[in-house]
């Protein structure tokens, strides 16, 4: 769930990954690598860890303060053009938009860019009446 699926595509990084997956939008998931003009390389996400410390929120089940360390998603921003993915871990290639597994966060996807199936959607209503 947490890991990268690795049993799915070649780790050696002398092939391009393969398809892997779809998400729940319909796009294809692949793994790490890519065929950049004749060079297979690894993907890069286009997100980084935040520097300094977090703002600590008074209350309940409030922001933790700290150092933006990783542990938390909000440890980390976009910055558009860092890496080779947009901001939910995908891209455009050979005319076919898809996701990407990373070696970082996001590791797989961050958000979608279509719009989910509805069967993905729960029912959060209790049992069926």
């Amino acid at each position: 769930y947490h890991g990268s699926p690795e049993a799915m595509y070649d780790l050696s990084g002398t092939i391009a990954s393969p398809v892997i997956g779809f998400a729940a939008d319909g796009f294809p998931i692949f793994g790490p690598f890519i065929d950049d003009e004749g060079t297979v390389r690894a993907v890069t996400s286009s997100y980084r860890l935040k520097q300094g410390q977090r703002t600590s929120q008074p209350g309940e089940g409030a922001f933790p303060g700290g150092d933006h360390d990783g542990t938390f998603r909000d440890d980390y921003e976009f910055v558009e053009g860092l890496g080779d993915l947009d901001s939910c871990n995908g891209m455009s290639r050979n005319g076919v938009y898809g996701y990407y597994v990373t070696a970082s966060y996001p590791w797989v996807l961050a958000c979608f860019t279509g719009e989910p199936d509805p069967s993905f959607d729960k029912d959060l209503g209790g049992p069926p009446s």
